[in-house]
């Protein structure tokens, strides 16, 4: 958007919206678009004002029902994703006087033009929800307006923040490179571990600072909610299923007693929670019905509005004891749409022992895609056997919020991998936006091959990237593997030498054997098609020239 059109449409709405400020004491949203509504609650919260915010054409009915009629209804509707229109005339037909509407395109962008005297602002990236929820209370606490920021706003945030006398920004989490870039100019704190889990604790930690309390708010980050929104009490995060380790031992160490769960999906965490911290939990998991049916006032559910979250699945694929080199096989596949770190505990059962073994360090994989872990077992016995898995796993190392329980048959198996495999060279081609290893198989047998680089730079978070499937590669044969990554300059200086890990092994399933080291990253400007095509047209050319003086030799003779 033009800077000159957007500042008219921020003014606009600036004058429409202060010439009725003391008018309105309810703010409702109308959007089907996360990102609007959070913003027009977060709006109603820094005007003191009531905010609710509908969830489908229905419910802009039903929630009419407990706000009172005398009070002056101001609705936020998005342009391109209401989800009533002309919602103003269907408040009006429920009795209520005064109904004021306004259209927004971007109301993130857009609200903050009615809002001259804030002065603070924090930014959280646009992908994933949760980071937005975690600053809330924080953002309602220090009259802060919290920006979705991505590559493509960071310059239209820029120039927000050029219009204003800004006293403090602060970066939340992961944001890309470009906003980053952007805001560097205001010299902003930043709140990033790498650790979704850690952030939220430092973000609690500084609300704690300015307004001790012994109460907060437990939610897992992946939806909003009208309480959560308000900002009166800092708001930590139960994790999905499992408490984190570093929430649970947090909540041990802190000032908090009392924890105020939102949502029923949670309860079991939120057990866990008291048996591990030993603070007192409550559950808000409903509210009163605002419309009777039959003479009874009935309790209906909360509003919950759902947030873009990641998708994490974990499932185990099959467990077998190889008695050929006494390994038990342990080969889980992912089901998530982002790569995940698990960490197993197994306990291996048979009709005369019990045996636990387990992972000291998370192991990750890639979406889709299979991961075998292998621990050497001494058996006594093979009759019977069966695991006990129990698997934590999550976003990052840390972060394992998530539980994979199951019993499972063992199945025995005598497999001889016959695979050796061998990192012939490692590089980053800029043309195709990509680092390609080139990998030799040793051996006459066919190999599957799995590749990680760890900790790469990327922005200015470090992680670990790899390949999407298995890759097979023939007897004897070499194969260039490549991952999608795009680099700057500056991050390939920052990146000379990368630490690669391959998993390998006959079996595409069962990558049983690995292969570790650290490697010189060499850069290429241009594919090796591209260069054969360039040495091709040089070819046609050379011949060109070549025929030219010949002929011209030959005419020259006549």
């Amino acid at each position: 958007m033009d800077k000159k059109l957007f500042l008219i449409i921020g003014l606009l709405i600036s004058i429409t919206s202060l010439i009725s400020a003391e008018e309105f004491t309810n703010i409702i949203s109308n959007s089907e678009n996360w990102q609007d509504v959070y913003s027009i609650m977060h709006y109603a919260n820094l005007k003191n004002v009531e905010g609710d915010f509908i969830t489908s054409t229905e419910h802009g009915t039903v929630i009419l029902n407990g706000i009172n009629k005398e009070n002056k209804i101001k609705v936020i509707t998005s342009k391109d994703n209401p989800y009533l229109f002309n919602y103003k005339e269907t408040i009006e037909s429920q009795g209520f006087q005064g109904v004021e509407e306004i259209t927004v395109e971007d109301a993130n962008l857009e609200l903050i033009n009615d809002l001259p005297e804030i002065q603070n602002f924090i930014l959280v990236g646009d992908s994933f929800g949760y980071n937005a929820i975690a600053v809330i209370p924080y953002a309602i606490l220090t009259d802060s307006w919290v920006f979705l920021a991505n590559r493509l706003n960071a310059q239209e945030i820029d120039f927000i923040l050029s219009e204003r006398n800004v006293k403090k920004v602060l970066i939340y989490g992961y944001v890309d490179r470009e906003v980053r870039d952007a805001i560097e100019k205001y010299n902003p704190e930043i709140i990033d571990n790498e650790d979704r889990f850690q952030d939220n604790i430092e973000i609690v930690e500084k609300f704690l600072a300015i307004q001790p309390t012994k109460q907060a708010l437990l939610t897992n980050g992946e939806f909003i909610e009208k309480e959560l929104m308000k900002g009166k009490e800092p708001i930590i995060f139960t994790g999905k299923e499992n408490v984190p380790d570093q929430i649970r031992d947090y909540l041990k160490d802190s000032m908090i007693e009392i924890g105020v769960l939102i949502g029923n999906d949670l309860i079991n965490t939120a057990t866990n929670i008291r048996r591990s911290t030993g603070i007192s939990v409550m559950v808000k998991f409903a509210r009163g019905a605002r419309s009777q049916q039959s003479g009874i006032s009935a309790v209906e559910g909360l509003d919950l509005f759902p947030l873009p979250t990641p998708t994490m699945n974990l499932e185990l694929h099959s467990v077998k004891y190889n008695k050929i080199n006494s390994q038990l096989e342990v080969t889980y596949k992912s089901s998530s749409n982002i790569p995940i770190y698990f960490k197993g505990t197994i306990t291996v059962k048979s009709d005369t022992e019990s045996i636990k073994v387990g992972d000291t360090q998370p192991t990750f994989i890639t979406p889709e895609n299979f991961k075998t872990v292998i621990y050497p077992l001494e058996l006594k016995s093979l009759e019977n056997l069966s695991a006990e898995i129990y698997t934590i796993y999550g976003d990052s190392k840390s972060s394992s919020d998530r539980i994979l329980k199951k019993e499972i048959d063992i199945g025995v198996i005598e497999v001889l991998d016959k695979c050796k495999i061998e990192i012939k060279d490692l590089k980053y081609n800029k043309q195709s936006k990509s680092f390609i290893i080139e990998i030799k198989n040793l051996e006459n047998a066919n190999c599957w091959v799995s590749v990680e680089l760890e900790d790469v730079l990327t922005g200015y978070t470090k992680k670990t990237i790899g390949t999407e499937k298995s890759i097979e590669i023939p007897a004897k044969k070499s194969k260039a593997i490549s991952i999608k990554e795009e680099m700057t300059e500056e991050e390939l200086i920052s990146n000379k030498v990368i630490n690669l890990i391959a998993h390998y092994g006959e079996r595409e399933e069962n990558l049983v054997n690995i292969i570790q080291g650290e490697f010189e990253l060499n850069v290429d400007n241009l594919t090796t098609i591209t260069y054969a095509i360039l040495i091709l047209l040089l070819l046609i050319i050379l011949l060109i020239v070549f025929l030219f003086v010949l002929k011209k030799d030959d005419d020259e003779e006549i």
